[in-house]
C-alpha cells in the first residue's frame, strides 16, 4: 500500500539502479546491504515505521538514502521535506553529511546546506540550531534538536533515531504522530534501552495491534547474514578474521550484547548508577558536620539561581573513602547567600579543592570565588558532554567500589539515579524527564575534586569541632578515622 505523498516505489528502483551501477564502477561499498534495502521498502509502504535494531549495523546511513531521494524528488513524485532527529548534536551533522554523500554518488541536484537558525515555539526571542541540505526540488533534509517543540508546524516524514535514548520522548512522538495527518510518514529507530522505555511501549503497542504501524526487527545477527562483516572487510581491510571479530565485538558488549546486539530490552530503567550500590554506602553518620576529623575536604557546587537547586556538599577523604561532611542547597538564594556558605565551609574544613560548576552563570562565580580563595583552591569546570562522562564515571567508581559515604536521603536517592545511560558503551548520559539531578553534579564535581594523586600538605590541620585533641591524622579519637596518615588525593582537572 502506498500512502498520499510518499515516494514511490519505483523511484527507489531507479534509484538502486543507479547504485548497482556505481557498484560496478567502484565497488559494493557504495551498495546498500540486504535489511538496509528491506527497512527502506517498509517504509515505503507504511505511515508509521518503528525499527528495533542491534547497535552499529549502518542503519542510520541507509534510512539518510531514503531522506535524499525522498527530499530530492518533486512533489508529483512523492517529494516532501524530512525532519531528522538524534538524541545530540554530532549525530545531526552525520546524518546530513550522509545525506549529502547519497546526493552526490546518485547525482541529486544540491543548491544549499548548512547550519540554520529557526524561531523556537516556546520563546520568540530565542533560536533553535539546525542543520539542513536543499536539494533543486525545493525541498530539504533537515536535521533538528531533540525536543518536541521544534516539531511544532513541521509537515513530511519524520525520522527519529537512537529514540529510546531521548529524555522527553513521549513527548516528541506525540508532536511526530501529527506528521501523519496530512500523508506524511513517521520512522522510529532504536537500539533498546529498558524494558520500561517509551521506545518499548511503542513496539509493545503496535504489536499488540492497540496502535497503527508496522514493526521491524533487526539484529546483529540478521545483519551479518545480510553481509555486514563483509562490508567493514572491504572498508577497513585489516579486520580480524570472521568469527575472531564476532566474539571480539560481542565480548566487549559483555552482559550488555543481548540489548545493544540481539534486541532485547533489559529489565532495568538504565540508570547510570545501580540503586543497590547507593544504599549500600548511605550511612548514619555521613551529613554530620559534628563528625569531622580534620582530614583534608574536597566541596563541589552546582551552580542555580532561580528555579533549579544550588547544592554545594563537603567529603572530608578518610581512608580510600569519601565522607560526606556537610551539604547546603536551596532554591532562590541569592549568590551573596551561596558564596558566603561556601566560604564558611572552606573556613571550617580542610578544603584542598573546590570544584564549582562554570557553565553560564557560573563563570562569575568561580571568578569571585578564585578571587577570594585562590586559584589553586577553587576550580572551574564547564559541564560539557566528556566532563559530565568524566564526572559521572568518578562518582560511579566510587559508589561501585564502596569509596564513598553520603547521608540517607531520598531527594539524594532520586538524583543519583535520575543520570539514564544514553548508549550502553556509555559515552552518552541522559537526564531523567522528571528530575533536574543538581545533587548528583554537586558530588561529581567534589569526586573530580578528590581524585588523582597522591598528594601531601604542611599546614597544620584544623581543630575537631567540639574536641581539644589536636595531634595530627592519626591520634585523633572516635569518628571513622583509622590510625595512620591518611592517603589523600586531588585531580589536576582530567583535561578541565
Amino acid at each position: 500500500m502506498i500512502l498520499r505523498g510518499q515516494t514511490k516505489p519505483d523511484a527507489f528502483d531507479e534509484a538502486m539502479a543507479t547504485l548497482k551501477k556505481q557498484e560496478r564502477a567502484k565497488g559494493p561499498a557504495h551498495l546498500l546491504l540486504p535489511y538496509q534495502g528491506g527497512a527502506i521498502r517498509k517504509a515505503l509502504d507504511t505511515a508509521l515505521l518503528v525499527i528495533e535494531k542491534s547497535r552499529r549495523i549502518g542503519l542510520t546511513w541507509g534510512i539518510a538514502f531514503l531522506a535524499a531521494l525522498t527530499a530530492s524528488s518533486i512533489k508529483s513524485a512523492g517529494g516532501q521535506d524530512v525532519y531528522y532527529m538524534g538524541y545530540n548534536m554530532e549525530m545531526a551533522r552525520e546524518f546530513i553529511d550522509t545525506v549529502g554523500m547519497w546526493a552526490k554518488s546518485i547525482g541529486m541536484a544540491i543548491v544549499g546546506s548548512g547550519e540554520r537558525a529557526l524561531p523556537d515555539p516556546d520563546n520568540p526571542e530565542k533560536f533553535i540550531k539546525t542543520f539542513r541540505v536543499t536539494f533543486a526540488s525545493g525541498f530539504e533534509v533537515i536535521a533538528l534538536p531533540s525536543v518536541a517543540r521544534a516539531l511544532r508546524g513541521m509537515q513530511g516524514m519524520f525520522i527519529a533515531d537512537e529514540a529510546a535514548f531521548m529524555t522527553d520522548l513521549d513527548e516528541i512522538l506525540k508532536a511526530a504522530m501529527a506528521f501523519l495527518m496530512w500523508g506524511g510518514r513517521v520512522i522510529v529507530i532504536s537500539t533498546h534501552n529498558g524494558i520500561d522505555n517509551a521506545f518499548n511501549k511503542l513496539l509493545d503497542e503496535i504489536k499488540a495491534k492497540k496502535r497503527g504501524g508496522d514493526t521491524m526487527r533487526i539484529t546483529f545477527d540478521n545483519a551479518l547474514a545480510d553481509g555486514l562483516y563483509e562490508r567493514i572487510k572491504l572498508v577497513v581491510p585489516a579486520s580480524k578474521p570472521k568469527a575472531e571479530w564476532i566474539a571480539e565485538i560481542r565480548g566487549i558488549y559483555g552482559d550488555n550484547a543481548g540489548e545493544e546486539l540481539d534486541c532485547i530490552p533489559k529489565a532495568g530503567g538504565g540508570s547510570w548508577l545501580n540503586a543497590e550500590d547507593i544504599t549500600k554506602c548511605e550511612h548514619e553518620d555521613a551529613g554530620k558536620p559534628e563528625l569531622y576529623m580534620g582530614g583534608l575536604c574536597y566541596i563541589g557546587r552546582d551552580v542555580a539561581r532561580r528555579r533549579d537547586y544550588s547544592v554545594i556538599i563537603c567529603f572530608e577523604m578518610v581512608g580510600d573513602v569519601l565522607w560526606e561532611r556537610e551539604r547546603w542547597e536551596a532554591i532562590g538564594a541569592s549568590f551573596a547567600d551561596q558564596d558566603a556558605v561556601m566560604d564558611d565551609m572552606m573556613k571550617r574544613y580542610r578544603v584542598v579543592e573546590a570544584s564549582i560548576d562554570q557553565t553560564g552563570m557560573g563563570e562569575k562565580v568561580v571568578e569571585d570565588a578564585q578571587g577570594r580563595h585562590g586559584v589553586n583552591r577553587v576550580k572551574g569546570v564547564l559541564l560539557t558532554g566528556p566532563n559530565r562522562i568524566t564526572m559521572a564515571t568518578i562518582v560511579r567508581q566510587r559508589f561501585e567500589d564502596g569509596t564513598i559515604r553520603i547521608r540517607r536521603d531520598p531527594a539524594m536517592r532520586t538524583d543519583l539515579l535520575g543520570i539514564k545511560r544514553a548508549s550502553n558503551d556509555n559515552k552518552v548520559l541522559a537526564e531523567a524527564k522528571e528530575v533536574h539531578p543538581d545533587r548528583f553534579w554537586a558530588v561529581g564535581l567534589a569526586g573530580l575534586s578528590a581524585f588523582g594523586v597522591v598528594i601531601e600538605y604542611g599546614y597544620t590541620p584544623a581543630p575537631r569541632p567540639g574536641s581539644n585533641d589536636d595531634d595530627g591524622f592519626g591520634g585523633r579519637k572516635g569518628g571513622h578515622l583509622d590510625v595512620g596518615m591518611t592517603r589523600h588525593g586531588m585531580t589536576r582537572g582530567g583535561g578541565f
